[in-house]
């Protein structure tokens, strides 16, 4: 295992190793990078002898300070975890948490082959498919972001989100053992990971469901402000069309970037042809916009320049919320967001608002291998919204961050009167004000309590480990009450 410590070069690189610069600037007592699961366990091991607070980061996209680092603690940097070994008949793939999804996809894509994986290219899998890491401090509150969680994928529509694409996972405990957990070993602890995070254990190998790759047709599209009825007509209509949007993904919001408001999609077609006229891509291509850059594309293409609309060395923030599908309700936040970004003045930044579409294929892909813990299965589908704006100033941190809080509240609450509200929080796009676990539902959290007395008695992930969203609420709801009011 290597063991770096502070004031040399390889510390100071790995520091380096993560895209947001309040993460960069996080320092840990060590940094250990583990070469095996055994070497995992070993880590666990003593720091729960010396009870040291401890966070764990996959690939470093987190987005702010804590989401995959640690001041007060020691960092578990699981990057040499690294293996994509492809099975001899070619129906998973075994995937370190130490990838990004760049190096996942270059190894399957030449072969025709691909996963239900992230969607921009220096993701880890370890962060989009299992946990992130959060830190709280006497500082200023730190963000996190978690495969374990949810994972929507370009190919979420044919398949499901990630979570319900993983076959087992190799999991280190609380007390150093390295067990595997699916549906025919350890059945509660693998539905506990499909939604409940780092609550349990550190994955150290993730097998996942390995499907054809066909070549993409996509990219990003712009329209102009005024066009945005037909643009959530187009949108809604992707996601009732459960036949055609099968061969289709489709993120869509509004973003302001050097002073113009615009409506802002990046979609995909899962094969290597213009989507057909009759497919509701179409109905997005056939609408008049001011920047058009589909064409002919790759997977990897496709992660590359989504990660593009994330430049790095920004401050960053996200704020999460879902409802039922609702033209109206769409309109009112994007109006909203609009409004009290402009309160701002002129900023220096990217300021995102989106959609995804969780239609009935997904919600359907959630019963499958004795469901996942998120507690929709059985739901009717429902759009996932998200605030993610980033900005360089560091003094308008707190207007950005209340004008996030402001628009939530309102469109909730307008959500709720038009009786469109939907409870559940997405908790890769969570913020630390969101009580994540307590959204499931009593059912489905109080399994997850169930799950964790068993695998961790004493409760190290939910207390010596201080990085991610644990099960006792959110992760810094004193400083919510004063951040954005």
């Amino acid at each position: 295992m290597h063991v770096l410590v502070p004031e040399t070069a390889e510390y100071d690189e790995a520091r380096r190793g993560f895209w947001a610069v309040e993460q960069a600037e996080t320092t840990p007592y060590c940094i250990l990078q583990p070469q095996s699961a055994e070497e995992v366990s070993t880590a666990i091991r003593a720091l729960r002898k010396i009870q040291c607070a401890f966070g764990i980061k996959s690939g470093g996209h987190g987005r702010c300070a804590g989401e995959s680092s640690i001041s007060d603690g020691v960092l578990i940097d699981l990057k040499d975890l690294n293996r994509v070994e492809l099975s001899e008949d070619k129906f998973v793939c075994n995937v370190g948490p130490g990838n990004t999804w760049a190096r996942v996809y270059s190894h399957l894509n030449p072969q025709g082959l691909t996963v239900v994986g992230g969607r921009a290219s220096s993701v880890g899998v370890g962060g989009f498919c299992i946990s992130g890491t959060l830190e709280t401090s006497t500082k200023a509150p730190d963000y996190r972001l978690t495969l374990l969680l949810g994972g929507i994928s370009f190919f979420s529509t044919r398949h499901g989100w990630a979570l319900d694409n993983v076959a087992a996972f190799q999991v280190v405990l609380a007390d150093g053992a390295i067990v595997e957990a699916s549906q025919a070993c350890h059945p509660d602890l693998y539905k506990a990971l499909r939604g409940g995070g780092a609550n349990f254990g550190i994955v150290t190998n993730l097998t996942l469901d390995v499907y054809p790759y066909e070549g993409m047709y996509g990219g990003s599209v712009n329209w102009m402000w005024e066009n945005g009825d037909a643009v959530i007509n187009a949108f809604l209509n992707y996601g009732k069309d459960i036949e055609s949007n099968r061969d289709a993904a489709v993120l869509l919001g509004v973003a302001k970037h050097k002073g113009e408001w615009v409506w802002h999609a990046d979609h995909e077609h899962l094969k290597e042809t213009p989507p057909p006229k009759a497919s509701c891509l179409a109905q997005f291509l056939e609408l008049p916009g001011t920047m058009d850059q589909t064409s002919l594309t790759s997977q990897l293409e496709r992660i590359n320049g989504i990660q593009d609309h994330y430049p790095p060395g920004c401050h960053n923030g996200f704020w999460t919320f879902c409802t039922k599908p609702d033209k109206r309700i769409m309109k009112y936040l994007m109006e909203i967001w609009r409004e009290q970004i402009d309160l701002l003045g002129d900023l220096d930044g990217v300021f995102l608002c989106d959609t995804n579409y969780v239609s009935q294929n997904i919600i359907d892909a959630m019963a499958t291998r004795g469901g996942n813990a998120l507690g929709i299965a059985k739901d009717e589908p429902f759009l996932v919204h998200l605030m993610e704006p980033l900005w360089y100033d560091a003094s308008k941190s707190e207007g950005v961050w209340r004008a996030m809080r402001t628009t939530a509240t309102k469109v909730q609450e307008e959500a709720r009167r038009l009786g469109v509200q939907h409870d559940y929080i997405y908790l890769n796009y969570a913020n630390p004000f969101q009580d994540v676990y307590g959204s499931y539902g009593r059912k489905a959290f109080t399994f997850l309590q169930a799950v964790s007395a068993k695998y961790d008695p004493d409760g190290i992930f939910q207390h010596q480990r201080q990085a991610g969203w644990h099960l006792h609420g959110a992760l810094a709801p004193k400083t919510a009450a004063k951040r954005g009011s």
